[in-house]
């Protein structure tokens, strides 16, 4: 797995001295040792957090040609998830069945099958409302 600031260094051609002054703006004991063990986290267990890394790709990486998928917090209110593995005949055929019984998504569906099982029907989504 290569690691995304030694990617970013190389990449973009830049000095290492250069991505330390930008992290010590965040972590004033921030070194050269630091970013060559951060550079090589395989080895040493160590690595950046994700306000520095953004810090570096904010500076030398302004329009994202480099920049990587950085992970945010889940920002959903419903944070628990179910997940089903069907073959895609199956999953052609419950689609063309949810669109006929007017649920806009398969998600709008699950829950409102989760909820009508465990019997918390006082709460139906928007697409439920519909289908009856």
């Amino acid at each position: 797995m290569p690691n995304s600031l030694k990617e970013l260094r190389l990449k973009t051609q830049t000095p290492a001295k250069e991505m330390v002054a930008v992290v010590q703006t965040i972590y004033p004991k921030y070194d050269m040792t630091s970013q060559s063990k951060c550079e090589n986290s395989d080895a040493y267990g160590i690595c950046l957090t994700q306000k520095a890394m953004k810090a570096l790709y904010a500076k030398f990486d302004p329009d994202g040609s480099v920049r990587k998928h950085l992970r945010t917090a889940d920002q959903h209110r419903l944070k628990d998830r179910l997940h089903a593995r069907i073959t895609p005949d199956e999953a052609a055929k419950l689609q063309e069945r949810l669109d006929a019984d007017g649920y806009g998504t398969i998600q709008d569906w699950l829950t409102d099958v989760v909820r009508g099982y465990i019997g918390e029907d006082e709460a139906p989504t928007v697409d439920s409302e519909r289908k009856g």
